[in-house]
C-alpha cells in the first residue's frame, strides 16, 4: 500500500504565490517517487472560539458549496503527476481522522502548524512543519511564531536565517534551500551583450517587498541616465501611473518571463522581509546582475560585491548608486552577473527533492 502524505495549506491561492509553488513542487516529486500525496484546504481554517451556531451555519455553506460545485479554484499551477486535492470544512474536525490515518502530514504555515499540532490520527515522528518565512503578518505575534517552533515534529526551513529563529527556542531544524528549476528559466543572451540601461523588477502590492523603494531609486538613476528603461512584471494590473519609460506585464508566461529576465542587465529588488526570495534568484539564473537590500531572505545567494550590490533597507539614495554603479562600470556589472549565475548553480530541486524524500525515509 503506497504511503499516503498530506500537505496543509491554509487557503486557496487564486493567483501565483512562491511559498505555495514550492509546496506544488514538492507534492509532484513525492506523487513522482511513488507516494499518495493529498493537499488539503480549509473552507475555515480555525474554529476555536466560534460558536454551536457559527459551526452549524459555517458548514451548511460549506456543504452547499461542495453539492453545487461553488469551490474555488487554482488553475496557475499545472500538476505533472496525481495529485489529490481536498477541500475540507475544517482543520478542527475529525473528517481527517478517517481520511489520514497514519500519513505524513506537512504543515506549511504557521496556523497550520497549530492545526496540526491537535491532530491525532498519526505519530509525531510522521510530523512535519516547512517554515518559509517568520510569520509575524497580520494578527500572528512573534510569541506565536516562536512558540510553533516548539511543537514536537520535524521542522524544515527554507533558509539559514530561519534556522536561526528555531535555534533560538532551543529546537532544531533541518535546512532544506528552495530548488529552482532550471530547465524552465535558462540564460540564452549573453552577459556581455546586454544593455547596461535595461532593468527588471518585481511589481508587488505588499509592503514589503518596497516596490516604492526600487522606483524611486529607478526615478533618481533615470534623471542621470536618459536611455533608462524598466521591464517590470507582477500578478496586479498595471499601475495607472507608472511612467512611459516602463514597460509592464501581467502574469508572463514562460517565454515572456525568461525574455524578461534575459533582456535585463540588472535586476532590482529592495525587500524590507523575504524568507528565501525567488525572483531574484530566477533573475541570477538568466544572467542579470542583481542589485538589493541587505536583508536575510536574500543572504543565502547575495553577497556584496560578489554575487550582488547591497544596500540598506529603505535607503533609496544607495540602492540608486549601486545601479548607476553597475551601469557605468561594465566591467563589474559582467563579474558580478557571472559569479551570480554560477553560485545559484547548487540550488537545484534535485538535491531539495531528495533531501526531503531522506529525511521522510530515515525517520
Amino acid at each position: 500500500m503506497r504511503k499516503k502524505v498530506l500537505f496543509l495549506l491554509p487557503c486557496i491561492s487564486k493567483g501565483p504565490a512562491g511559498g505555495y509553488k514550492v509546496v506544488y513542487q514538492y507534492a509532484d516529486y513525492l506523487a513522482q517517487e511513488g507516494y499518495d500525496v493529498h493537499i488539503a484546504y480549509p473552507y475555515i481554517l480555525n474554529l476555536d472560539g466560534k460558536s454551536l451556531l457559527f459551526r452549524i451555519k459555517a458548514f451548511l455553506k460549506f456543504t452547499i458549496k461542495k453539492v453545487i460545485k461553488k469551490i474555488p479554484k487554482e488553475n496557475w499551477y499545472c500538476f505533472k503527476q496525481n495529485v489529490c486535492k481536498d477541500y475540507v470544512f475544517s482543520f478542527n474536525n475529525c473528517s481527517l481522522t478517517n481520511s489520514y490515518k497514519d500519513s505524513v502530514v506537512f504543515a506549511t504555515a504557521v496556523e497550520t502548524a497549530y492545526a496540526l499540532n491537535k491532530m491525532s490520527f498519526t505519530d509525531n515522528k510522521n510530523k512535519f512543519y516547512l517554515i518559509q518565512d517568520f510569520e509575524n503578518w497580520y494578527n500572528n505575534t512573534d510569541e506565536y511564531v516562536y512558540n510553533s517552533y516548539t511543537f514536537p515534529f520535524t521542522k524544515i526551513v527554507i533558509a539559514s536565517w530561519l534556522k536561526k529563529k528555531v535555534e533560538q527556542t532551543c529546537n532544531n531544524a533541518v535546512l532544506i534551500p528552495n530548488g529552482l528549476d532550471f530547465n524552465y528559466f535558462k540564460l540564452s543572451v549573453p552577459i556581455e551583450r546586454r544593455v547596461p540601461t535595461e532593468v527588471a523588477m518585481l511589481y508587488h502590492l505588499d509592503d514589503r517587498k518596497r516596490c516604492c523603494d526600487s522606483m524611486a531609486a529607478l526615478e533618481i538613476v533615470k534623471k542621470q541616465i536618459p536611455g533608462l528603461h524598466v521591464t517590470m512584471f507582477g500578478i496586479p494590473e498595471k499601475p495607472e501611473t507608472l511612467p512611459e519609460w516602463y514597460t509592464y506585464y501581467q502574469m508572463p508566461d514562460k517565454e515572456t518571463h525568461n525574455r524578461i529576465y534575459n533582456n535585463a542587465a540588472i535586476f532590482v529588488a529592495a525587500s524590507m522581509k523575504e524568507g528565501w526570495a525567488l525572483p531574484p534568484a530566477e533573475a541570477m539564473m538568466c544572467g542579470a546582475a542583481l542589485v538589493c537590500t541587505d536583508i536575510d531572505g536574500f543572504k543565502d545567494y547575495a553577497f556584496h560585491n560578489e554575487t550582488a550590490m547591497l544596500s540598506k533597507v529603505y535607503d533609496v539614495e544607495a540602492l540608486a548608486k549601486n545601479i548607476l554603479c553597475l551601469i557605468n562600470d561594465n566591467e563589474l556589472r559582467i563579474r558580478i552577473a557571472v559569479n551570480g549565475c554560477k553560485n545559484i548553480q547548487k540550488y537545484t530541486w534535485q538535491k531539495s527533492f531528495e533531501a526531503l524524500k531522506r529525511l521522510m525515509e530515515n525517520l
